[in-house]
């Protein structure tokens, strides 16, 4: 991957949780492809996505993905955050088989983002990895404008917790 595609992939990320914390919800779903997934360990609606044995809790779709994010950013309001971008390998067990051979290839970008509470001590780590697509037919934007578009969309997303002794 060339440095250009690396920090359009860091940017929508980051643009991921800039949009969360300014809580503009339509910026945020033109960030997602339609057809997008979203792994997360909150909701009680257990679907079995993969037939691996492993429970997935997923939301399809950004009318799925939006009432979600309407819950994320009530939960997040006047929290701090700090996001680290992270080395880490690709879990073939979490993308798709069509995905793997794709082209071009999925860039896979995984952070871990801690979350600060209004008092002292209280922190939340979270490690998302998200799953960077080129965007069809993207118009360059800058996300200042009204109609927010950035060359690439995120197709997936996995949200999971982090005990703190597992982030050191």
């Amino acid at each position: 991957m060339n440095s250009d595609s690396k920090d359009d992939n860091h940017q929508i990320v980051s643009d991921y949780f800039y949009l969360i914390n300014k809580k503009d919800m339509q910026r945020l779903l033109n960030l997602f492809t339609d057809d997008c997934v979203i792994f997360e360990p909150f909701s009680k609606n257990q679907q079995q996505l993969y037939d691996n044995g492993r429970d997935k809790t997923h939301l399809k779709g950004k009318s799925e993905i939006e009432s979600f994010f309407y819950i994320v950013m009530m939960a997040s309001d006047g929290l701090q955050y700090l996001i680290e971008f992270i080395d880490d390998a690709i879990d073939t067990n979490e993308v798709e088989p069509d995905d793997i051979f794709c082209s071009p290839p999925p860039s896979i970008v995984s952070v871990l983002a801690t979350f600060y509470g209004k008092t002292e001590g209280h922190e939340l780590k979270e490690r998302l990895k998200f799953h960077v697509v080129p965007r069809k037919n993207h118009v360059s934007v800058n996300i200042k404008e009204k109609y927010y578009q950035n060359s690439k969309e995120i197709k997936t997303l996995w949200i999971q917790f982090c005990s703190p002794e597992s982030t050191n």
